[in-house]
Parts: structure tokens; C-alpha cells; sequence
């Protein structure tokens, strides 16, 4: 229970900070785009047509797009905003685009349900535009204003789950990382039982401020001109949400802007892992380091994609997933220039069973499962061959895909599906080459488990990689001593009793 309470509590709290941050900066620049949307139509107080049409077309625009590929899409404008693509304030900033629209609909659809007779009978009172925006159209709608804001928060928190993807860290990430490729249910269902009591403690203070508001907004908007100010909360019954939600920004903001500082005050080397067994192999040896005083900061990422993206860009500064076919291949693809520094481990690739239990079981059409990625497909290809399953005209040349088969003598359909989801897919398929990394992560033991494993001649060993101007860099050249030193061979022997190897 203590082990699962401490896996909680920093991705609760990156989470919280995630989503009142954004929530803070989307709801005013959100509503600014709602009034706009409103008092620009024709006839309106302030009317632009041409504004409106433009606002619109913006707005119908950004909610058009995807969440998780506006997350990818926008990297660049992220890194200039907060000089970073990666971490919870990384992912603070697709969290507002992508709100902002959502919010500025929301707000137009709550000031349109305003009374026109209001707004007409404060104009012959001789309002100006801004009165009537501050005491017609925005204090008659604070109940359904507080409504909207409510479910663009809990919407937040949904979007936040998908931050890990992007290295955003929070309890997406969490479930996902731990839970879901680590097949543990206890992580999933604690980080459901959090996201719910989180979602419906928003729910609650929303209903509660909405229902506040709608009894004592009785007054009307020609009233407040005469300065009747029915918005204000009566500390009695609810100065306890008011102090609540200053502490959750407070709370919200200062974890932020701590985290931030921290990490630029003692700028701590960066690491780029896959959590399974790089990330394990690294916290085993990261004591050898803080004696060197080199402190390590673990970025996980749950992709074969982002850690080279992020290292090309500068968001970190070395990262352990990758064999050098792979990197050669994403280099070229590309257009980066990532090297490597030194071998680590090595994780041979195996072919698992799922409705077919032996090799020689296979029967005519039977589905095979492969990684989908340019370097591990050719790979998992290359094993079938070894394995007399199919043959291919390149021979054992590592670009081979899938048109290179020339030789099919059972059918077999061979599906290629993202790395992470092959352990998920062996009820679906009569067998799934698998990389051990996520084998192992599915509590897999790949010596017992597999039909067909790579032998140790394998030239496909991970290794710690970086970009030239940091390859002299003595915290690298730390770690690249502490991952080859007898402390890390002992741990991978031990640990994984043969399924992984030292490479050193």
C-alpha cells in the first residue's frame, strides 16, 4: 500500500498542476474569444463582422483537431514558448490551445441564453459596450459562465491522461506506464479511483457555485448598474471554496514554478528510457553517480519515437532504449545525428505464443503479430526466417519489410501493430514477436515463455545514446561508466536471470 500510495503522489500532483494551470489561462483568454464571438456579430454592441467570421472560422478550426495530435503537432511552438517539449509544463501549453476554443463556445453558448431584453433596456440607460459586456451579459450568465467552466476543467483532466505521451508525467502516464504495459491492476484501478474523486470533487464545487449564483442573481442586470452586486459570494456560506480554490492554484502554480526552478537550478543530466529494463537498469546505478554529484533526472517515455525527437531537439540530453540499427535508420529518416556512446545491454527478440502454444503447432493461415516500426518489423521478419517460417529475397539484410517475402509456405498473415500493444494482442493472434522490453513489462520470462528467441549473437545491443556536442560531456561520460560498470552487469544478471545481457 505505501508503494502504491508513492507512485501516486507525484502524478496527483502534476496532474492538479497540469489542470488548474491550464484551466486558469484557457478560461480568461477562452472567454475573451466567447465575448468576442458575441458582441462582434452583426448587431452586436461592438459589431465586426468580418472579426466574427474570422473568430468563428479560428474557433470551429481548433476544435476540429484531434487532442493527441495537436499535442505532437504544436512541439515547436511548445519548445518556444517554455524552451521544452517534454515534462508537466510542456504539457501545460496543447492543453491551453486546445481548451481555448472549447472554452470560447462554451462561454458564446452561455451569453447567448442571456435575456435581449436586458441588453436592450441597460443600452437606453445610456450603457457604454464595456458595461454592458461586464454588468448585462457576463453577470446574468455567471450561472451557466461557472457550469461551462466546470466542464472545461473536467475535460482538462481527461486531456492531462494523454501527457505521457509527451513525457507530461501525471496519472495518464501512470496508468499507462505502470498499469497498463506493466500489467499492474492495482495502479490502474487506484488512478481511476483518484481521476473520479477528482472529477467529482469539480463537479461538486461547480454545482455548488452555479446554485449559489442562480439564488441570488435575482436582482437583474439594471439593478446591478445601480451597483447591486449579487455576484458577490457571502463568506458564510461559501468562503470555504473560495479559499479552496486559491489554494488548489496556489497549490497548482507553486508546484509548477517550483518544478521548473528546481530543474534549472541544478540542472540534472536528463535521461531519455522506455521504463522497462532501461529505466530499472538506470536507477540501479544512479547512487554511483550522485557520489560523482552528477544527479539524474529519469524522463520516461512509452514509444520508440519521442526519445530520439526529444534528444535532436535539446529537451534531454541522453537516452537508453535504442539499438544502433534503429538509430541509424531514424537518423536517415529523419535528418538528425544521434550517436552512440556505449553498448548497455542486450534484449533478444522473441516469438510468443497466443492461441497457438508451440512452433510446430502453426496451422495454415495462421496471424502473426510483428512491430510495427521500420527497423524491429525487418527484425521480427528476419526471426521467422531463422525460424523456416517464411523466406525472404533480401536475405538478412535489416531494411527487409513485409514485400520482401518471397516465401509463404504456410499463409501466414502477418500484422504489424505499435511495439507496446503486442503482449495486449496474443488472445488475437496465434503468435506476436515481441520485444523484451515490453515482454518483460508483461511479466513474460522470455527464456521459458517465447517458441523462438534471438541468440546471443544478436548485433542488435541497446546503447546509451546522445548528439556530438554532448558526447565529451563528463556527467555522460559518468554515466556512461556507471552503466558498464560491475554494479550494472551484476543487476541485469541477476534480475533477469538471462532474458537481458550485458553487452559490456
Amino acid at each position: 500500500m505505501s508503494d502504491l500510495l508513492h507512485l501516486l503522489w507525484e502524478p496527483t500532483l502534476q496532474t492538479i498542476a497540469m489542470v488548474l494551470v491550464s484551466a486558469l489561462i484557457s478560461g480568461v483568454i477562452g472567454t475573451a474569444l466567447g465575448v468576442l464571438l458575441v458582441v462582434t456579430e452583426e448587431g452586436g454592441v461592438l459589431s465586426a463582422p468580418w472579426l466574427c467570421r474570422v473568430l468563428n472560422m479560428l474557433s470551429n478550426i481548433g476544435r476540429s483537431i484531434p487532442f493527441i495530435i495537436l499535442m505532437v503537432a504544436i512541439i515547436p511552438f511548445t519548445r518556444w514558448v517554455v524552451g521544452t517539449s517534454i515534462g508537466t509544463t510542456a504539457a501545460m501549453v496543447p492543453l491551453v490551445v486546445g481548451a481555448i476554443p472549447y472554452v470560447g463556445r462554451l462561454v458564446e453558448g452561455a451569453l447567448r441564453g442571456v435575456n435581449r431584453g436586458v441588453i436592450e433596456a441597460i443600452l437606453t440607460m445610456g450603457a457604454t459596450p464595456w458595461q454592458v459586456i461586464r454588468k448585462a451579459y457576463l453577470s446574468e450568465a455567471v450561472p451557466a459562465l461557472v457550469r461551462a467552466f466546470t466542464v472545461v476543467t473536467v475535460t482538462l483532466v481527461s486531456y492531462s491522461a494523454m501527457a505521457g505521451t509527451i513525457g507530461g508525467g501525471g496519472l495518464g502516464d501512470l496508468a499507462i506506464r505502470y498499469g497498463y504495459q506493466g500489467f499492474r491492476l492495482d495502479i490502474m484501478v487506484a488512478t481511476v479511483i483518484v481521476l473520479i474523486v477528482m472529477i467529482q470533487g469539480i463537479q461538486f464545487a461547480g454545482d455548488l457555485l452555479a446554485r449559489h449564483f442562480e439564488r441570488t442573481g435575482r436582482a437583474g442586470a439594471i439593478a446591478m448598474l445601480q451597483r447591486q452586486r449579487w455576484w458577490t459570494i457571502s463568506p458564510r456560506t461559501s468562503s470555504w471554496v473560495r479559499w479552496g480554490t486559491l489554494a488548489l492554484l496556489v497549490i497548482g502554480v507553486g508546484g509548477t514554478m517550483f518544478h521548473v526552478h528546481s530543474s534549472s537550478l541544478h540542472k540534472p543530466l536528463r535521461v531519455g528510457v522506455n521504463p522497462i529494463p532501461h529505466g530499472e537498469i538506470l536507477r540501479e546505478v544512479m547512487p554511483i553517480l550522485e557520489q560523482q554529484g552528477v544527479h539524474v533526472q529519469i524522463v520516461y517515455f512509452n514509444d520508440y519515437i519521442q526519445p530520439n525527437l526529444a534528444l535532436a531537439a535539446g529537451d534531454i540530453d541522453a537516452n537508453l532504449f535504442q539499438h544502433v540499427p534503429f538509430m541509424d535508420r531514424f537518423n536517415r529518416d529523419h535528418g538528425t545525428n544521434i550517436i552512440a556512446i556505449a553498448k548497455v545491454h542486450i534484449e533478444p527478440l522473441g516469438l510468443y505464443p497466443g492461441r497457438t502454444r508451440t512452433l510446430g503447432a502453426l496451422p495454415d493461415g495462421a496471424i502473426i503479430a510483428i512491430p510495427n516500426d521500420p527497423v524491429n518489423s525487418g527484425r521480427g521478419l528476419l526471426l521467422l526466417q531463422s525460424a523456416g517460417l517464411i523466406k525472404l529475397r533480401t536475405g538478412t539484410n535489416t531494411g527487409t519489410t513485409l514485400q520482401d517475402v518471397s516465401e509463404n509456405p504456410k499463409h501466414l498473415k502477418i500484422s504489424e501493430l505499435e511495439a507496446a500493444q503486442l503482449p495486449r494482442s496474443l488472445r488475437d493472434v496465434d503468435a506476436a514477436v515481441i520485444n523484451t522490453n515490453y515482454a518483460l513489462a508483461a511479466k513474460f520470462n522470455p527464456l521459458k515463455d517465447a517458441m523462438l528467441l534471438e541468440n546471443s549473437a544478436s548485433p542488435y545491443a541497446n546503447v546509451l545514446s546522445t548528439v556530438p556536442g554532448k558526447a565529451n560531456d563528463p556527467r555522460i561520460l559518468a554515466l556512461e561508466g556507471a552503466l558498464q560498470s560491475s554494479v550494472a552487469r551484476q543487476f541485469i544478471l541477476k534480475k533477469y536471470q538471462g532474458a537481458v545481457l550485458p553487452a559490456f
